[in-house]
């Protein structure tokens, strides 16, 4: 390749990290920048095919050992660097409650799976609060299992189909192939998004354009301005097409470009810039960079407007720096690897015994593990929000506990770490009445578990039981519940109920119940409004809030609280609890109060331990009243 093709495909380069750049910045028109990766794919695929090509018709062979060492000396010496970094930023200053899920992004990204593991792996709800500083090492899995497996398919195209004609007709029947399934299996996002199979098309798209090139190099600079105006186009205005077709259209608009580019003066002056060129070398560096600078910034930082410039220049010197003394370095480095058969056992042997270890203490629990508890305890030690602002304690959902038996461990449907009593009753849910006149029987979802901290501090004779469910008013066992009161004199049914259609469900299933069962209903909790991120105001240390007359409005819950006082009205079995009031007394709702110190929400509809502890004394109140 000359000097002029590799000045323009580095610009293109340029403007795709920067479109993911500025994606991840989440500035508008740039909701479709994820664009950039699907071009960086295309442009993989033109850049190594012409390498293959060139080397196999030079001499006649193509060196495989040489080729994966140069790839490896490309991608994985700057990467380890970055990302190993990025992990230590994690374990100093990310919430820890997020660092097994990364730890395993990292040792996958090490394997160049990434993209498999976001593809199998399902995240639990409270795992959506942050976003992630290695979830761009998914395209980077997909790159080098493309590298792993192109030379391969190709060598053999090449060797079956000599002509160059056949080998454009095959390549393009398979493209064709690959378009027509991403389409067909479009409704599986999460398949078409992380799945190698669907994304190998876009590298072949490359590979194409560069074997036209060699059956006909017909430069027209007019042609490549208009694709890429029309890229520009597409990617800002990337809601008049659905995903799919948006990548397909911008994969054939950036062949365009890269086809049809001719090198004159005014080609150079929009397209050599010497400035994007710079951006398009250190552009690798860049990606892996970007996102862990973006997340540890938004996630300490308040938005302002040297954001974008600070957040750039950051990122420029670091990608900079690692170009060069890493990157640039190792890709020139020659190494002496001896591969022998005993020095390949020995690392085959060594890689099988890491990913056994690794998987070992990945997957195993820590209450399991002495030695996974103490490495977690270590890293505890040396995080700052766990030393500072008591992170884990005061934030994680999961420490909600009855007893000191967290709820997330013993009392949900999957659980099977549990022990029965006579009585059928899980004993780790159970908190034990002195006496044994009143159960309070709650079940419900995590929305009934943000009241179960305050539940748990009461200090009565009666006893309390929870029970985890998903839609649990569709689950509600009668037969159950009734045949406690054969060991309680009265059943207090518990539940949260925030919405009209669920009071009218209750209050139908309540038929089936015995005179000795009663219903409790929990109210709703205020929602948060305006997209705050509690736990981000936490750690920044600002004050957050909201205006209740919005969450009000906007739920209906005026005429919920109407619904309510008609069913107490012809239901004696039915009494109310109303939280609304006690956490949020007034228009203005803090979700965290720094003057307090006070962090009442894990995120917009659920409350931390503390925030349902400030219920505790009102609810005393409201039990002396309805059930002493």
């Amino acid at each position: 390749m000359n000097k002029k093709l590799i000045n323009h495909i580095q610009f293109l380069r340029a403007i795709s990290v920067l479109l993911v750049f500025f994606y991840h910045l989440k500035l508008n028109f740039f909701e479709y920048g994820f664009i950039g990766v699907d071009i960086f794919f295309v442009i993989s695929g033109y850049v190594i095919t012409s390498s293959i090509y060139s080397e196999y018709y030079e001499t006649k062979k193509f060196d495989f050992l040489n080729f994966y060492k140069k790839r490896f000396k490309r991608i994985y010496p700057v990467f380890l660097f970055i990302f190993s970094f990025s992990l230590i930023l994690v374990i100093f200053f990310q919430p820890l409650e997020l660092f097994l899920n990364n730890f395993k992004v990292y040792i996958f990204a090490i394997f160049g799976a990434s993209n498999l593991y976001y593809l199998f792996s399902t995240k639990d709800y409270f795992d959506t609060v942050f976003d992630d500083p290695f979830a761009h090492s998914w395209s980077l899995g997909v790159e080098e299992q493309f590298y792993l497996l192109f030379p391969i398919f190709f060598l053999l195209t090449l060797n079956f189909f000599r002509k160059i004609d056949r080998n454009i007709l095959f390549i393009s029947g398979i493209i064709i192939i690959g378009v027509i399934s991403t389409y067909f299996f479009s409704d599986n996002s999460k398949l078409v998004f992380y799945s190698p199979i669907f994304r190998f098309w876009q590298f072949l798209m490359g590979s194409l354009t560069y074997l036209i090139t060699m059956k006909g190099n017909k430069k027209n600079l007019l042609i490549s301005i208009l694709a890429f105006v029309l890229l520009v186009i597409f990617i800002i205005n990337g809601e008049d097409l659905n995903n799919i077709t948006l990548i397909f259209t911008c994969s054939i608009l950036t062949c365009f470009f890269i086809f049809f580019y001719k090198g004159n003066k005014f080609g150079k002056i929009l397209f050599e810039n010497k400035f994007l060129i710079f951006i398009g070398n250190i552009s690798y560096s860049f990606y892996l960079w970007h996102l862990p600078v973006v997340y540890f910034y938004n996630l300490y930082f308040v938005d302002s407007f040297f954001k974008i410039p600070l957040l750039f220049f950051i990122v420029l010197i670091l990608s900079s720096l690692s170009f060069f003394y890493v990157e640039n370095k190792f890709r020139k480095k020659k190494f002496n690897l001896f591969f022998n058969k005993y020095y390949l056992f020995l690392t085959s042997l060594l890689f099988i015994l890491i990913i056994l270890i690794t998987s070992y203490f990945i997957f195993k629990k820590s209450y399991n593990s002495k030695i996974k508890n103490g490495i977690k305890t270590l890293i505890y030690n040396l995080n700052y929000l766990e030393n500072i602002k008591n992170y884990s304690e005061r934030a994680i959902f999961y420490k909600i506990n009855i007893e000191g038996n967290q709820i997330y461990r013993f009392c949900t449907e999957k659980s099977e770490e549990y022990h029965l009593n006579k009585i059928k009753l899980r004993i780790e849910c159970l908190k034990q009445g002195k006496k044994a006149k009143r159960l309070f029987y709650v079940e419900g979802d995590s929305h009934t578990a943000s009241f179960i901290p305050m539940l748990n501090s009461m200090k009565f004779d009666d006893a309390i039981y929870y029970e985890h469910k998903s839609n649990s008013l569709d689950k509600i066992d009668n037969e159950k519940i009734n045949s406690l009161t054969n060991f309680y004199d009265e059943i207090i049914y518990t539940t949260d109920i925030d919405n009209i259609h669920d009071l009218n469900i209750i209050k139908n299933v309540s038929n089936n119940f015995n005179n000795k069962v009663k219903v409790l209903i929990l109210g709703p909790i205020p929602n948060i409004t305006n997209n705050i991120d509690p736990l981000k105001c936490f750690i920044k240390s600002i004050n957050c809030s909201f205006k209740t007359s919005v969450d009000i409005e906007k739920r209906n819950l005026n005429e919920y609280f109407k619904v309510v006082e008609k069913i107490l009205h012809n239901q004696n079995t039915f009494s109310f609890y109303n939280p609304y009031k006690i956490i949020c007394p007034k228009n203005k709702c803090f979700v965290y109060n720094l003057k307090n110190d006070l962090l009442t929400f894990r995120d917009f509809d659920h409350l931390t331990i503390e925030g349902s502890l400030l219920m505790k004394k009102d609810f005393e109140i409201y039990y002396n009243m309805n059930y002493k």
